[in-house]
């Protein structure tokens, strides 16, 4: 295919998973259109499909990469966990479209040339949209006196989430590259801006999770970086995320006067509230419960469990655990158990282990400060967010870190054939 082509559709790819399934939300501009929530589940089975087709008619030869065998175990687990519960069709079919069209979109992604090109583009694209959202988050909070959910109105409907996550992927790009070439003060005004943002729309996974993911970053640009300038950079990021943080902490309870706990400690701790878990706590809390009957530990209650009165899933699915926020591991246990969740896992290991090896080969700094953004980003996809949030079954948190994994997937694959040829 064109490269032109590849480009394009990463971009358009972009904005469709920006601004379309949130606005199919209760009050977005799309609610009306709620096929458009699972636009992707559609698009990229299709997208697959008609690579599979013309890669076997121009050139049968396709790169799978690292990843194969994890998408396959991931695929066989579905099933066998769908067969064992006797899960319905729909949600056994509805159950591998989460967690495997972005994995197999990458698959698509890693046969492109996705070079330097791509990757300044989408770049471009993702600062612009990322950025623009400042001043109209500050826009809706000074002006109109929104918060919470509704904090961005081009993001739609609880667009909170979506625009914790590309804070976060944006501080981790921006950390690394200040680390890589150099500081300068625009970063750490956004930086700072973007916990303003957080505050307002009273977005906790950026408010916890954004100073571990830039000390991880941090962290793992020690090895190249210049003593001198890495040492300025240090200290300045160490600062501004401290108090970055130290503020939002204090400015919270004027934001939010209504509510005196920020942490929910008191609501997640006390045994009186039934059904009220704090969803970091979910997935030991499910631990715990599981005591009861140990039989579903393996392949879970079966595709869909978790998901009980969604597309396709019927309304009463037999789980009865009660777990009013259930974070992503608590949502891919209870539908495939422990074998879903080591294969999951086994996949992001197998993305992780190929920025190290990537990192070996690379010499130029516009893909090395990628690959070490990739780490802090990696670190929120597998640990951190799975914590707080459904971060393996969104659109937003998947599409940016597959795609900036595929552009080194294909560096590396660039790399290793020159070295071969010498």
């Amino acid at each position: 295919m064109p490269e032109k082509f590849h480009q394009w559709l990463s971009v358009a790819f972009l904005l469709l998973t920006w601004y379309v399934p949130r606005q199919t939300a209760p009050g977005g501009y799309l609610e009306d259109f709620l096929v458009l929530r699972w636009i992707t589940f559609i698009l990229i089975p299709i997208i697959v499909l008609a690579f599979l087709l013309y890669r076997l008619k121009a050139n049968p030869k396709i790169y799978l990469g690292n990843i194969i065998w994890p998408v396959l175990l991931l695929f066989v687990v579905v099933l066998l966990s769908g067969a064992v519960n006797k899960s319905t069709s729909v949600a056994t079919a509805f159950t591998l479209l989460i967690y495997l069209r972005y994995p197999l979109l990458f698959l698509v992604l890693i046969n492109w040339d996705l070079n330097e090109k791509s990757l300044d583009i989408f770049l471009k694209l993702f600062f612009i949209l990322v950025i623009i959202q400042i001043p109209e988050t500050f826009y809706r909070y000074f002006i109109s006196g929104i918060r919470w959910d509704h904090i961005s109105w081009t993001l739609g409907p609880w667009g909170h989430f979506d625009l914790g996550v590309y804070m976060m992927y944006a501080t981790a790009l921006i950390v690394a590259r200040s680390l890589v070439f150099r500081i300068r003060k625009a970063y750490v005004i956004v930086i700072g801006c973007f916990f303003l943002v957080a505050l307002f729309g009273e977005i906790k996974a950026y408010i916890f999770f954004a100073p571990l993911t830039i000390c991880f970053v941090v962290w793992n640009c020690l090895a190249f970086t210049i003593p001198r300038r890495r040492f300025y950079a240090i200290i300045s990021l160490a600062v501004v995320a401290a108090l970055s943080f130290s503020a939002t902490i204090a400015l919270y309870e004027r934001v939010f006067p209504e509510s005196r706990d920020l942490y929910h400690i008191r609501t997640a701790l006390d045994p009186g509230q039934e059904g009220r878990i704090h969803r970091v706590a979910a997935f030991t809390d499910l631990l715990r419960k599981l005591g009861r009957d140990p039989a579903p530990a393996l392949l879970g209650w079966g595709p869909g469990s978790s998901l009980a009165g969604e597309l396709g899933v019927e309304a009463d699915t037999g789980f009865d655990i009660p777990i009013r926020h259930k974070n992503q591991l608590a949502e891919t246990f209870i539908d495939l158990g422990f074998a879903g969740l080591i294969a999951y896992f086994w996949l992001l290991f197998c993305l992780f282990g190929q920025y190290r090896r990537h990192y070996k080969l690379e010499k130029e700094k516009k893909y090395l400060y990628l690959n070490r953004a990739l780490t802090g980003i990696w670190i929120f996809f597998a640990f951190l967010g799975p914590l707080y949030d459904l971060v393996w079954r969104h659109d937003s948190p998947n599409y940016v870190f597959f795609f900036l994994t595929a552009v080194i997937y294909c560096r590396y694959r660039k790399l290793r054939d020159e070295s071969s040829a010498d």
